[in-house]
């Protein structure tokens, strides 16, 4: 009987010792495998910022770039000078972080009123939200890309609750654009054939620096709102504008061209080649 004992003690301590090997190895392996992949995400979300932030100094880069060269007259040398300049120095800086960086396609060129800018950018999108005050806004659309009356550019102004408190639709009509603008006050006003190209200032209420009453500012006095483009991919132009935010900011966003440069950079653990979209000189949107 005692032999019998002696075993069944030896064997349950072999268990419980196994069991005790069990439980070390298992937490041992969590840890490992814990640690491999914060290791990992580490890695991504440096990646990711590395990414993020040469999107963003480029951006800001080409946009310096376009302001410090129309203070010239020999600007596209300038405005290149200023990108090559730029994106010597950006390879040079990354390089010490392990990345490759390269820029290719420094030219701009007209932008539509799209999100991004391209033909085939976002047709319909917000401009600005959360305005309290809008002190100026022109536009200048591009006759000969501009679509007809089923299509046209539309502009137009809403409050939080979704309400629309004014608008602005713009088409071709034979080679001559047609306007139409419509608030909460007034009936609908037209103003057709007022020819190609046409520099439309709202908040001054003129078109070609002759008068037309908008009634932009007595729609939107007191309202805390956001602007929508509608059909952006049809017409070609420019715009700006500025006033302040509901927070009390002033902002002014404007866009003359549109840059297109891609980017390119690459290290031991990714790679990217991507195509940035750039708003000439751009502000905040």
């Amino acid at each position: 009987m005692r032999k019998l004992d002696d075993s069944a003690q030896l064997l349950l301590i072999a268990g419980f010792a196994i069991g005790v090997g069990i439980v070390v190895i298992t937490v041992m392996l969590s840890n490992v495998i814990y640690a491999s992949n914060m290791a990992s995400e580490s890695s991504i979300d440096t990646s990711r910022y590395d990414i993020a932030n040469a999107i963003q100094t480029t951006t800001e880069a080409y946009q310096d770039a376009y302001r410090y060269s129309i203070l010239d007259e020999d600007n596209i040398t300038r405005y290149e000078e200023y990108i090559d300049s730029y994106s010597r120095k950006a390879s040079q800086n990354y390089a010490t972080a392990g990345f490759t960086f390269h820029l290719q396609d420094h030219g701009f060129s007209e932008p539509y009123f799209t999100h991004n800018g391209l033909a085939e950018g976002k047709d319909n999108w917000t401009l600005v939200s959360n305005v309290n005050m809008t002190e100026s806004f022109f536009i200048t659309p591009n006759t000969s890309t501009m679509g007809n009356e089923s299509n046209p550019l539309v502009i137009e102004a809403f409050n939080h609750s979704g309400s629309s408190l004014w608008s602005i639709g713009m088409y071709n009509s034979s080679g001559k654009v047609n306007i139409t603008v419509i608030d909460g006050s007034f009936a609908p006003r037209y103003k057709p054939d007022i020819g190609a190209n046409p520099e439309v200032n709202i908040t001054g209420n003129r078109i070609n620096n002759e008068t037309f009453e908008f009634n932009y500012s007595a729609s939107t006095t007191g309202q805390d709102y956001s602007i929508n483009i509608y059909n952006g991919s049809n017409t070609i132009g420019i715009y700006t504008i500025s006033g302040n935010t509901s927070s009390g900011q002033p902002f002014m966003l404007a866009r003359y061209e549109v840059a297109n440069p891609t980017l390119r950079m690459a290290s031991s653990q990714m790679s990217i080649n991507r195509s940035v979209p750039i708003p000439l000189p751009g502000g905040m949107s």
